[in-house]
């Protein structure tokens, strides 16, 4: 790590060398050094700027594959626990032209609910899904947890349709 920092740090200070030659001498020989010396910079340079992008990649793949399904988690354990649950009047299947997913529109669940108290409709959407989920949908009745004060915080049970994607 040490040695690939110093391979940068030599690379700017070539290339900051070339400058100052090609503003004294300004001629051919300056062109020439000037190509010569800003390729060996730029190679000199390179693994300090190879090992920030593999370093950037792991982060992501660590955020993607680790801390994002985590909080997902988090958050449907919470919503089950502190949450009331309840079940939807009506449920119909859309493709969101809002989202893409792998450059497809995907398939959503929306969830529709009237308040007995207030008399107000509340449409509940759920996760993309890649197929068609209608065919799961015969027979199943799905749950919806809300926060009771505040019904835009809110996580559609679709665990009753199985293992579809």
């Amino acid at each position: 790590m040490i040695l690939t920092i110093l391979l940068a740090v030599l690379g700017i200070i070539l290339s900051v060398a070339l400058f100052v030659v090609i503003v004294m001498f300004a001629g051919p020989v300056a062109a020439v050094l000037l190509i010569i010396l800003g390729l060996v910079g730029l190679v000199l340079s390179m693994p300090f700027l190879v090992s920030w992008a593999v370093i950037l990649l792991i982060m992501v793949a660590v955020i993607k594959l680790l801390i994002v399904p985590y909080f997902d988690k988090r958050k449907k354990s919470r919503l089950d626990l502190e949450h009331m649950l309840i079940i939807p009047q009506k449920q119909k299947v859309r493709v969101d032209m809002n989202n893409t997913v792998n450059g497809f529109n995907p398939y959503v669940i929306d969830c529709f609910y009237t308040d007995e108290k207030t008399g107000r409709e509340f449409v509940f959407t759920s996760k993309p899904f890649l197929n068609d989920p209608t065919p799961y949908l015969e027979g199943v009745q799905l749950g919806v947890f809300v926060n009771p004060v505040d019904y835009s915080n809110y996580y559609v049970d679709v665990s009753k349709l199985g293992d579809i994607k």
